[in-house]
């Protein structure tokens, strides 16, 4: 490298300017990668905290149910009706979704849920009909630490803050699984 930068300086003394221009230019398109890389890698683990803490909340409105069936060692995400003797869901997709949807505030655009920060700039959108929940019960004479897990799927669109508004960029699109599991404390 600095036999490179020798060889610079004796060929042509003014060439040195345009060089570090160019190298800063380099270095200032880094940093804005690293930037739009840990502003993504940010979003999807708030997200993924948020759905983590939705699974959670909807457990606990539905703490009756879903403990019975975990300490007794049957499903935990159903219960029997006492009228009709049928056995109904404690724990499904729209309650989670829907808590999750409280939890982040988001904005709904059509079919679409959007996310934007107080300068009103789109930070993320989430299409809760790509959404899936696998909820998956804890076995009959579960053994003690067993747990209730929830499989989500999202698709999350964030939009580029450098590129999108220079050249019109399409949103990254990242598709991220969160497993989320509920084991009572006591």
């Amino acid at each position: 490298m600095m036999g490179w930068v020798k060889r610079l300086k004796k060929t042509d003394a003014g060439l040195t300017i345009p060089v570090i221009a160019v190298l800063l230019l380099i270095l200032l398109m880094l940093f804005c990668a690293m930037y739009e890389y840990l502003r993504v890698v940010t979003i999807v683990m708030q997200l993924d905290q948020a759905v983590e803490l939705s699974v959670q909340g909807v457990a606990k409105e539905n703490w009756e149910e879903v403990y019975q069936g975990i300490r007794e060692g049957y499903a935990g995400t159903y219960t029997k009706a006492e009228l009709t003797d049928d056995w109904e869901e404690v724990m499904n997709r729209e309650q989670i979704l829907a808590q999750m949807k409280k939890m982040i505030d988001f904005k709904v655009d059509g079919n679409t849920w959007v996310k934007e920060d107080d300068a009103g700039e789109v930070l993320f959108s989430l299409k809760p009909k790509d959404t899936t929940v696998k909820i998956t019960n804890t076995q009959l004479a579960a053994a003690e630490g067993d747990a209730l897990t929830v499989e989500t799927t999202n698709t999350i669109s964030v939009p580029w803050r450098f590129l999108g508004t220079m050249f019109n960029a399409p949103p990254i699109v990242v598709e991220r699984v969160t497993v989320s599991g509920y084991t009572p404390k006591f």
